[in-house]
């Protein structure tokens, strides 16, 4: 296998896992507002700062990839979006979630761009669509499969666990 196509199996891997975090809290929701004392009101701002961030950050990330390198920009995202992962299962009240909370989406933000801006960079021309669609894919593919990853963590251990094991 081609080098280019390693760096499609790490963008694959990449787009799974972006969907895996994002489950999480979704699948954990329920035990988290009852945990933390959170009102139904107040678990839509939860979401919704997250998808915030991530859009007013998702520019301005894609962004410095051009100036940067995709390269540098998808790192600085993974580990940033493991850590904030990991932060999520380790909130004390609603405040800090919703601090953790937004700066996980800036954190996140940027990583189809950057991926978009290595394929660019690895694929010919004629090969770059097909590329896309495998990481647009994946992404799919781990929405679908979180529910079976995380809700036996989260069943076993409690909704915090899940954070800790895919942080």
């Amino acid at each position: 296998m081609g080098y280019r196509h390693r760096v499609l199996g790490m963008l694959f891997l990449l787009s799974i896992i972006t969907y895996v975090d994002r489950v999480c809290i979704s699948v954990a929701g329920p035990r988290m507002q009852q945990d933390l004392d959170i009102s139904p009101e107040m678990w839509g701002w939860v979401v919704g700062v997250f998808a915030l961030a991530y859009a007013a950050f998702e520019i301005p990330t894609g962004s410095m990839g051009d100036r940067r390198g995709p390269r540098k920009v998808l790192t600085r995202i993974v580990v940033w979006w493991s850590a904030f992962t990991t932060l999520t299962g380790a909130v004390s009240n609603y405040a800090v979630l919703l601090v953790v909370r937004f700066l996980f989406g800036a954190g996140e933000a940027g990583a189809y761009p950057n991926s978009s801006a290595t394929i660019s960079r690895w694929f010919p021309a004629v090969e770059r669509a097909q590329a896309s669609g495998v990481v647009w894919m994946a992404s799919r593919i781990g929405g679908a499969i979180s529910p079976f990853l995380v809700i036996p963590i989260q069943q076993a251990y409690g909704w915090r666990a899940s954070f800790y094991v895919f942080g």
